[in-house]
């Protein structure tokens, strides 16, 4: 029987530290790892290294393989980050149209209630305008002359009488 060779202490180390780093991605990418509060946020290679307990020159130095996986959940964690996002957006341009249809009605509220004031006021000017021409017929009925008549009734002897003018106001 063979002996399998016995690796050397950098291999084992090395080994080592690619499955803390790999345990330490999972938890990242789980969410339990103990930076999780800033590293579902964010997957990145300070984020591995805090919750690997190894530094970062270690993991692009000699984990390329890891590297590339942190990459890979990275690009997978973005996907439902855009969902969210535009949900977030649909969400807001919702509340941004209700805002204005509110607006809409207020605005056609107020319209209505203009054009009621509008129509009111034109025929109060109608009626006004009847009634300054009501008012100069009447004034220029008196301004013609008149035959004074004597106490009998005959106008033979009258005289014509012309009333003076009246001021015309503005």
């Amino acid at each position: 029987m063979a002996k399998p060779p016995t690796a050397n202490p950098h291999d084992r180390r090395m080994e080592a530290t690619s499955e803390k780093l790999r345990a330490a991605l999972d938890r990242l990418v789980r969410g339990d790892g103990q930076c999780s509060n800033t590293a579902i946020a964010r997957l990145t290679v300070a984020a591995l290294a805090r919750e690997a307990g190894v530094g970062r020159n270690a993991i692009y130095a000699n984990h390329r393989g890891i590297l590339d996986e942190l990459i890979r959940a990275r690009q997978q964690q973005r996907v439902p980050d855009r969902i969210i996002t535009i949900e977030d957006k649909i969400t807001e341009q919702r509340s941004v149209i209700e805002d204005m249809q509110q607006q809409i009605r207020q605005l056609a509220t107020e319209n209505a209630g203009l054009m009621r004031r509008a129509i009111e006021a034109e025929r109060r000017a109608d009626r006004a305008e009847r009634r300054s021409a009501q008012l100069t017929k009447e004034v220029d009925t008196l301004r013609r002359p008149t035959l004074l008549r004597s106490p009998d009734g005959d106008t033979r002897d009258a005289d014509t009488v012309t009333l003076p003018p009246m001021p015309r106001g503005p």
